[in-house]
């Protein structure tokens, strides 16, 4: 997925706009490299760091994201990957900049999907707003 003229990103008001690459090189991270903390932390002196996920249902993305941004990563933060619009809420919440998804699966999941995903992020005051590792819904422990 590392072809710009093959791949789309969505960005955080859910638009897609054409995969152009940034001045800084990015480093593209597979999640199967992460095996430890010192992992991230050998990572953290990248400029731009793009999480490359192999699968929508792999869900460590949104932690290795979140705890990069909670280690002090102040860099770019990309993923790439074919992720579901209902996912963006949570990418954002971790921290991510940009998703980078195919462009044969931004032709499925359209442009109205994501925007919608991201408009429910966006509204804070919305009831039953999304909010990752926010609470687990557990009541306080005795």
């Amino acid at each position: 997925m590392s072809n710009a003229t093959e791949t789309v990103r969505v960005d955080h008001s859910g638009r897609l706009v054409a995969a152009q690459r940034e001045g800084a090189e990015r480093a593209n991270k597979p999640l199967s490299e992460v095996t430890s903390l010192s992992t991230l932390n050998a990572w953290l002196a990248e400029p731009v760091i793009a999480l490359v996920v192999a699968s929508f249902s792999d869900g460590r993305v949104f932690t290795i994201a979140r705890q990069l941004r909670q280690m002090g990563f102040e860099g770019r933060l990309e993923v790439v990957g074919d992720l579901l619009p209902d996912q963006l809420p949570m990418l954002l919440e971790s921290g991510v900049d940009v998703l980078e998804i195919s462009a044969k699966h931004a032709r499925r999941c359209d442009e109205a999907q994501w925007t919608c995903k991201a408009a429910q992020w966006a509204d804070q005051s919305a009831p039953g707003r999304f909010g990752y590792q926010h609470h687990n819904g557990r009541a306080g422990s005795a």
